[in-house]
């Protein structure tokens, strides 16, 4: 029997809530220097090692509920590595923040709005497709613990600004977490990797988010870091784009005990669309030529049956991010496919797959964000 498509024409049905998502980072990376200085060189790598694509104008038409636009800075993190933290990095992040609110105040105005606090997300959400006041829901967030430059000031500004989320660590440890790299070329040797964990100043950095309402991104902690992270962490954590490493053995993957602790204490696992961390593949080439849908939902489903529910699982695509999708979906307006294939696989279960989909992300941010009042 083949997969039907199905059809998102009903404006009651919820679409997508995508919990970590990179609409803008190539607009972003163009303003650097070099790129400025080489904008061809600079299309032909956007090109070459972005193969997936986000638009507004395509999430609104599938009709994308929200996205957590993912704010990362590659130089801020890169050229000052591996383990110094640049004092820029705040000023930057800020100039990111204004950067996408010009964008959605501007181009993206007829398909996206910004949602600065819960009260505006729970508003922005009643407004469904179908109607000509519908625009996807935009939420700020920030990957990497080095937009901070070492600093806990500006998570102040950051959350008076609105910002959901930060991703503690990333690619290289910049004094909070170890970090277990997606990619075997940035692995990060001065920082006592895998055994650091959680440091000091990241005890200081999870508590003062916290108290500030902001949210507590695990993805990209090694699995040491994880560990301390449960122990300090008082409030429920997310880890917005991840895989299990029970189907891929991969060291940015999660181990299933804390996968359950996550969901057991009321948070979020959100699972990548990236084929390459889902499942065992030999290399890039045969994720690229393989890695399909299929293993997004294989690991959805894993991850609902050994949390005993639904109920803590969500999407993070990871889209334009700088990572390979699944062969049978390359740009967030083709979402429709995935949800297919989880109606499938959850025997038709339409309740189901809308709460994995978008309801469990949209219920747990409007229930602890609680930044930009």
């Amino acid at each position: 029997m083949g997969i039907q498509e199905s059809s998102f024409k009903s404006p009651g049905r919820r679409v997508l809530a995508d919990i970590h998502v990179h609409p803008l980072i190539d607009d972003w990376n163009r303003t650097a220097p070099l790129p400025r200085k080489l904008p061809l060189l600079a299309d032909v790598f956007f090109r070459t090692f972005n193969p997936t694509k986000v638009s507004w104008k395509g999430a609104h038409q599938a009709g994308v509920d929200l996205m957590c636009a993912a704010h990362y800075n590659f130089f801020d993190e890169c050229i000052s590595m591996p383990t110094d933290p640049t004092p820029q990095a705040p000023l930057n992040a800020i100039r990111m923040l204004d950067f996408m609110e010009a964008e959605l105040a501007g181009p993206a105005a007829p398909y996206a709005r910004l949602t600065r606090n819960h009260r505006e997300l729970s508003a922005a959400l009643k407004v469904r497709r179908g109607s000509s006041d519908f625009r996807v829901a935009v939420l700020h967030s920030f990957e990497g613990g080095h937009v901070l430059g070492g600093s806990l000031k500006p998570l102040e500004e950051f959350a008076r600004r609105g910002v959901a989320l930060l991703t503690l660590g990333h690619f290289y440890f910049k004094g909070l977490v170890s970090v277990s790299n997606p990619f075997p070329f940035f692995y990060d040797g001065d920082s006592g990797w895998p055994t650091q964990g959680l440091t000091g100043f990241g005890r200081e950095v999870i508590r003062e988010m916290e108290r500030l309402g902001m949210i507590v991104d695990v993805a990209h902690s090694s699995a040491k870091a994880l560990e301390d992270i449960l122990k300090v962490a008082r409030k429920p954590l997310v880890a917005t784009h991840v895989a299990a490493r029970t189907l891929g053995e991969h060291a940015y993957s999660l181990y299933d005990e804390h996968i359950q602790e996550i969901t057991r204490r009321g948070g979020l696992v959100c699972i990548i669309l990236n084929p390459r961390v889902l499942s065992n593949f030999n290399g890039i080439r045969a994720a690229e030529t393989f890695g399909a849908l299929r293993d997004s939902v294989r690991t959805i489903r894993y991850v609902s049956k050994i949390c005993g529910s639904h109920r803590g699982v969500g999407i993070g695509t990871d889209f334009q991010g700088y990572t390979i999708g699944p062969r049978d979906m390359s740009r967030i307006g083709e979402i429709d496919r995935l949800h297919a294939r989880l109606l499938r696989e959850f025997e038709g279960d339409s309740q189901q797959v809308e709460d994995i989909m978008a309801n469990n992300v949209m219920n747990f941010l409007l229930a602890h964000w609680r930044t930009g009042l």
